[in-house]
């Protein structure tokens, strides 16, 4: 647990360090809501807000994960010889988890302040996004740990990622509609262990198959 805890520590040194992430998920954040505010003017129904946000969810976990192995690869070498690759997988995976967490609530607080916030159930849909945000970073994450292992770059992670990226946005969608529409407890169970599922295969497949990637 001492190594994971390292390696936290040693991502957040580095990421305060460089700056350049933040900076550009903050811009990011920053051009996109006032996009969406110029053009919507408060105007936005639910399914166009809901779309909108899931878009900028995901291109901010992009933006997160890239950093996590591009252009690095001399400092990882150093690292594997330290470290088994479990352990680091499992520190990538929380900090990353945590720092997508952090990212999208100031997303979410953007976004709602200057767009609107017609969620009903609030609780429900900071829970789904919660699910999601980890699903979708841990599965970003060794998807570009494979892509820059194969020098295929954005293009292979895309492939990579796209099997299990897709059934998990389709469900956060629906979690995060019915928090709109202010459904009954009744209807997010199936679609909530759904995302809980697909977070639980998504980190097994890390934990289990990240060894064989760090051999190589």
């Amino acid at each position: 647990m001492n190594q994971v805890i390292a390696i936290i520590q040693r991502e957040l040194r580095h990421e305060l360090r460089s700056r350049r992430s933040w900076l550009a998920i903050l811009l990011y954040i920053g051009s996109t809501v006032y996009i969406s505010y110029l053009g919507f003017q408060h105007s936005l129904d639910s399914e166009t807000w809901n779309a909108l946000f899931w878009i900028l969810i995901v291109f901010i976990a992009m933006f997160a994960a890239s950093g996590s192995f591009a252009g690095r690869e001399g400092e990882m070498l150093y690292i594997y010889t330290l470290i088994s690759p479990r352990k680091f997988i499992m520190g990538r995976l929380l900090y990353n988890g945590i720092f997508m967490l952090m990212v999208s609530l100031v997303a979410l607080i953007g976004y709602g302040f200057f767009v609107g916030f017609p969620v009903s159930n609030f609780v429900i849909f900071l829970l789904t996004l919660i699910l999601s945000v980890w699903g979708i970073s841990s599965l970003l994450t060794v998807s570009f740990a494979i892509a820059s292992k194969g020098g295929g770059g954005f293009a292979l992670m895309a492939i990579i990622s796209f099997p299990l990226l897709v059934p998990l946005l389709i469900t956060a969608q629906h979690l995060s509609q019915n928090c709109m529409q202010g459904a009954e407890a009744s209807a997010y169970g199936g679609n909530m262990a759904s995302l809980f599922a697909l977070d639980v295969i998504i980190a097994a497949l890390c934990y289990l198959l990240f060894p064989y990637l760090w051999r190589d």
